[in-house]
């Protein structure tokens, strides 16, 4: 809505019209004021005089001896006020003012400022000119209100996270009547907080100033001020209210606790009295945002009419000037009973203020206000649209891996772990050939086909991996089909269960088909009462999360297995895999951890390894939410260490010392690997590591991360406690609505700081990524998504600010 300033200015018998809008334009025009306005407004104020006399609220002795009435005194003012109507807007429609009202009229929305510099021209009822009839534009789309010539800074309004506050002054009600009055305001307690204070018969004068004055300056604050009774205008004084019979207060006298009241949020004074004009551009003076009164006086019962539809009005959450525009509006209809009526109310508004209303409270009213608009409701569900595809969620996931392994190197938060406890055995394609030449092996293996792999040369790794004091060896290939060496394997595992002084635990692999058939190891190779059996199948780029613990729960992860392994050998006595065992061997650790209560020192007991209700809940509804992720950012040099099988194998025996570490022997890359063409044991090589491998080797071009490699970063994470759990996306967005609409509630309160309001919210939006790239790293493990909370929450601050840079 566009701000029109019109300042008329009376010298002589010349009116100047000075219109100004925008940035700097101005029109101006000269216009003869004619002595016929100023006599038909005589009349007029005569007749609004005799016909009203009696139960005026305020003093109107001086204005004139009333006599009785002879005539049909309705009738004489309703003939003297269409005559001053007529030839004053005969008057506003000269051709010397045609350019101000198109220029006026041009804007379909439009509010008029008018200053005049004589009272005279201030009593005048300018809010009765028509200017949008000669044009056909309606008048509710050009609104009329007053400003006084001296004008001061507009009053800063305080943040409210409460309801609104009406203090009510009753004052001398000598004549009048109140109870409609307090009636209305009664019924505005279910929006505002009312407070009356006024005369009552035997009160002290003296306390009832000091009631005013000090709940003027209520720390609390107010919203409204409100005053009934008798009042008139002062020359000097900016007027004065009549608070009990024979006592006045003018308002220079309490221009301190009013100044106290409007620096504390006090925005609106309705002085429903008569006479107001010095009072209200006293107020505005004081920076008061907006003042309504009468400029004349005001029989009792329009009184009463006018404020019952006013408070009616605003508790229909209409802003002051609305409720202002309506309740003459039903006094104009009612212009049979209370003829003239309509053309006293006027409104004072400070110009850079905004237009007072009732903020609606409650929970509904909430909801109702912050109703989203059909935009905001297209770009947040194409953004949670976008959340909740896992290709997307997969791609912004390896982004933000690769950033934080970045932030991770910029800021050398590497973790400090000098040697990995994960060993990868990894039999690769020069381990493959160098089995079979015969130039370097006495009794070479020939490996023709990789898939299944050779037995007996998975034989010779586990006899070279227990001359290196292997304890906890993990072998990740499928033994769940007959092969021609299987025996030799077989023996060679029986061997070392049998003659190991310490337990030696084995962990071999399995895992269930698509129509779920599980597929695990021959006990004629490993049998579960002297071996453990652990899923080999991983979610991509997620850790498997632990079901309650329950000892008939279904197969545990691999990496689980093998962690676990490893925290028994720290703990005294653990259960002793041995052939002859008739107890399954994982039944006998459960028991052992149970009876020993060591729970709290093995994965079994970590709260963040369970299955949550909402994570659950996530899976339902085809999501991963809090589901916790492997973290990439850690470089792969902290996690495991890699050796070919071919140095192991041609390695002296004191080469290597295995004790405590946990082996894995498992494919090295080769393309056979896996269990079938679509289900290969090479996944994609993550952005993360993908970053640090080329940081140690620029001219690294591996696309391919080894199922081995996984295993391992599995267990580091499990070793560490290291449980990243990722913040939906959903949920952050949602907050950063939440957060939008906050900021745009404080940039709609302050709309000429753009600039400022763009810096501030940038800095912040990179200091929540910073703080968010910082937290993922820290103990908390939390990943707090950035990308598509920021694009919410940019969305509307630069909706906010493109809607008020428009307005």
């Amino acid at each position: 809505m566009l701000n029109f300033n019109l300042k008329i200015q009376l010298i002589e018998n010349t009116c100047l019209f000075e219109l100004a809008w925008g940035e700097g334009q101005q029109l101006n025009a000269t216009l003869t004021y004619p002595k016929t306005i100023a006599n038909s407004y005589h009349e007029w104020q005569q007749s609004y005089l005799k016909f009203y006399k009696n139960s005026f609220r305020g003093r109107v002795a001086d204005i004139g001896t009333i006599a009785p009435p002879p005539i049909d005194l309705r009738a004489k003012l309703v003939e003297a006020e269409t005559k001053f109507l007529s030839e004053f807007r005969h008057w506003l429609r000269s051709a010397e003012l045609y350019q101000i009202r198109s220029t006026i009229t041009k804007i379909q929305n439009a509010n008029v400022f008018i200053t005049c510099n004589s009272s005279e021209l201030e009593r005048l009822p300018w809010e009765a000119w028509n200017i949008g009839n000669e044009f056909a534009v309606a008048d509710d789309k050009i609104r009329i209100v007053r400003k006084p010539i001296n004008i001061s800074k507009p009053n800063t309004i305080p943040i409210r996270h409460r309801k609104a506050r009406i203090l009510a002054i009753l004052g001398d009600d000598t004549g009048l009547g109140f109870e409609a009055e307090k009636k209305a305001l009664n019924s505005l307690k279910k929006v505002v907080d009312v407070k009356f204070i006024g005369w009552e018969p035997g009160k002290d004068i003296n306390q009832l100033k000091q009631d005013i004055v000090d709940n003027l300056s209520d720390k609390i604050g107010w919203d409204i001020l409100f005053f009934a009774g008798h009042s008139n205008e002062t020359n000097l004084t900016g007027g004065e209210i009549v608070i009990a019979p024979n006592h006045a207060l003018y308002l220079n006298e309490i221009q301190t606790p009013l100044t106290i009241a409007k620096e504390n949020g006090l925005q609106v004074a309705i002085f429903n009295s008569c006479s107001g004009l010095s009072i209200a551009n006293k107020l505005i003076d004081l920076g008061f945002s907006q003042v309504a009164i009468m400029r004349e006086p005001i029989h009792n019962q329009v009184a009463v009419e006018f404020f019952m539809q006013f408070s009616q009005a605003l508790a229909e959450y209409k802003d002051v000037h609305q409720s202002l525009l309506q309740a003459s509006e039903y006094l104009h209809q009612k212009n049979y009973i209370y003829p003239s009526s309509y053309l006293i109310p006027s409104l004072f508004q400070h110009p850079a203020a905004d237009l007072f209303r009732i903020e609606p409270s409650g929970f509904k009213q909430l909801l109702k206000k912050n109703k989203p608009t059909a935009l905001e409701t297209t770009v947040i569900s194409v953004l949670a649209l976008i959340s909740l595809l896992h290709p997307i969620q997969d791609f912004l996931l390896q982004q933000r891996l690769l950033l934080q392994a970045i932030y991770r190197q910029t800021t050398n938060q590497k973790e400090t772990q000098a040697k990995p406890e994960v060993i990868l055995l990894q039999i690769d394609n020069k381990s493959i050939q160098r089995i079979g030449d015969s130039s370097i092996q006495k009794s070479p293996i020939i490996i023709s086909d990789p898939n299944p792999m050779n037995r007996k040369y998975i034989a010779l790794l586990v006899d070279k991996l227990v001359q290196s004091n292997a304890n906890i060896i993990g072998i990740d290939y499928l033994f769940d089909r007959h092969h021609v060496d299987n025996e030799i394997l077989a023996k060679s595992i029986s061997k070392v269960i049998q003659k190991s002084d310490s337990p030696t635990y084995f962990i071999f692999s399995t895992t269930f088909e698509k129509i779920g058939q599980k597929l695990e190891t021959l006990p004629t190779i490993a049998n579960p009462n002297w071996s453990l059996h652990g899923e080999v199948k991983t979610i991509d780029g997620h850790i498997p999360i632990l079901p309650v613990f329950d000892e008939d729960s279904d197969t545990k992860p691999f990496a689980y297995l093998l962690t676990l392994s490893y925290q028994l050998q720290q703990l005294a006595n653990p259960p002793q895999p041995k052939l002859n065992s008739q107890k399954n061997l994982e039944q006998n650790i459960y028991t052992y951890l149970q009876k020993n209560k060591n729970h709290q020192n093995t994965i079994l007991e970590l709260p963040r390894n369970r299955t949550k209700k909402l994570t659950a809940l996530s899976y339902w509804l085809g999501q991963m939410w809090l589901h916790p992720i492997m973290d990439y950012s850690i470089p792969p040099s902290q996690v495991y260490r890699s050796i070919a099988a071919w140095e192991l194998l041609e390695s002296s025996s004191n080469n290597y010392n295995f004790k405590n570490k946990i082996v894995i022997i498992a494919p090295g890359g080769y393309d056979e690997a896996g269990l079938s063409q679509n289900e290969q044991d090479n996944h994609k090589l993550p952005s993360a590591t993908s970053y640090w491998l080329n940081l140690q080797n620029p001219a690294n071009n591996n696309t391919v991360m080894i199922g081995s490699e996984v295993h391992a970063y599995l267990v580091h994470h499990l070793l560490n406690n290291r449980l990243v759990i990722p913040i939906p996306d959903i949920w952050m967005i949602f907050t950063a609505i939440i957060l939008g609409k906050v900021s745009s509630y404080y940039i709609h309160k302050d709309t000429s700081n753009g600039k400022l309001w763009l810096l501030a919210f940038g800095l912040l939006t990179i200091i929540y990524g910073l703080a968010s790239l910082q937290i993922y790293i820290s103990k908390v493990g939390l990943l707090l998504p950035w990308f598509l909370p920021s694009m919410t929450f940019w969305f509307y601050v630069k909706s906010s600010l493109s809607k008020y840079k428009n307005e």
